[in-house]
């Protein structure tokens, strides 16, 4: 593999927009853990606000009612907290966009050479640079939506056999007050 004028211009081309899709993605995915860093404090606000409001000595009621509250914010939060945390995904993008920058310079900077050779190491890092940019802003995104829906999938499944057996103890509580 050699540099030529073509592949030089293509890999000045596709950088660009493989660094705004990963911005973009990087973007997306900050909001996200920032939405559920913000819900957590929420709830930890609420939680102060329904112990403030229990008084000095709540009743064994009023505690299982705010552990139960707290419980499903709680729950919720962490839910959507699983988003891929700034501490991979920061340095993760670093790379990428660092591998990519170079990438850019180096096709930028044979495209400005008058008598350019083929630099054939110039080629294949950029050829590898570009496609670790291309996975990095479709593996990314993709194995995030992916565990976040096996994680909603394996919660439902777990909601759905609680709310089940929940049911069924209710029908059989009826029939042994019936038969009783």
């Amino acid at each position: 593999m050699q540099m030529s004028e073509p592949f030089a211009a293509t890999i000045a081309a596709v950088v660009p927009v493989i660094w705004l899709v990963g911005a973009l993605e990087v973007h997306q995915h900050s909001k996200l853990y920032l939405a559920s860093a913000q819900h957590l404090e929420a709830t930890a606000r609420r939680g102060e606000q329904l112990v403030a409001d229990a008084g000095d000595q709540p009743t064994q009621a009023q505690i299982a009612e705010i552990q139960k509250e707290m419980g499903d914010r709680l729950d919720d939060g962490l839910e959507q907290l699983r988003s891929l945390p700034p501490m991979f995904l920061m340095p993760l993008w670093s790379f990428v966009v660092t591998a990519l920058l170079l990438s850019e310079y180096l096709a930028l900077r044979w495209l400005a050479m008058d008598n350019a050779g083929p630099h054939p190491g110039w080629a294949v890092y950029s050829l590898v640079a570009t496609l670790v940019g291309l996975v990095a802003v479709t593996a990314v995104p993709t194995f995030a939506i992916m565990a976040q829906t096996m994680r909603h999938l394996r919660r439902g499944k777990q909601r759905h056999a609680a709310v089940r057996e929940d049911t069924l103890r209710r029908v059989r509580a009826l029939q042994g007050d019936r038969d009783a």
